[in-house]
């Protein structure tokens, strides 16, 4: 049996300050990308996918098509020039938008979903989580999210949590 190896099934071509350039049109991101065989392609429109958004938010960006497919990878956005590291991070930040929980007032069960009423750092927020027990994740140690059924994220410290905020949860984590 032949073996194949991982190099020869998958290429990642990386984004560098000498091979893309970003521009912002209309309100999206387009890039120039001159591939790892010279050909220059034009993306009138990407999207920015983070690889490991909890532990490296600004290293493995993923670069998509219009058809989410990846065109090539950003190592880190540090290694761009400012105005482009700036541009990804406006992008980024806007996309991966999360709500700081600071107090939970309510989490009433019905039915397989929760209507949450929570403190966050933009104020008073209600919001219903479908399967409270597969949205919500615990991230690390001290920080968890929960989905609602709109695809908004919020995160919270547990240990940032007063004592009846942490009552209203301990069954989820």
């Amino acid at each position: 049996m032949e073996s194949t190896k991982l190099k020869d099934v998958i290429s990642i071509q990386y984004i560098t300050p000498e091979n893309a350039v970003f521009t912002e049109k209309e309100g999206f991101i387009a890039l120039k990308f001159k591939t790892s065989d010279g050909e220059e392609k034009d993306y009138p429109r990407v999207k920015l996918q983070r690889n490991f958004p909890n532990e490296t938010p600004e290293e493995f960006v993923s670069v998509l098509n219009k058809d989410d497919e990846e065109i090539a990878v950003i190592r880190s956005v540090a290694e761009l020039d400012e105005a482009t590291a700036g541009m990804i991070r406006r992008e980024l930040a806007r996309k991966y938008f999360v709500f700081k929980i600071r107090k939970i007032l309510s989490v009433n069960q019905k039915f397989g979903y929760s209507q949450w009423k929570v403190l966050t750092d933009e104020g008073e927020k209600e919001f219903t989580v479908r399967d409270t027990y597969r949205n919500f994740r615990k991230i690390d140690a001290d920080r968890a999210t929960v989905s609602d059924v709109d695809g908004n994220r919020y995160e919270m410290s547990l240990t940032g949590l007063d004592r009846p905020s942490m009552k209203k949860i301990e069954l989820y984590i």
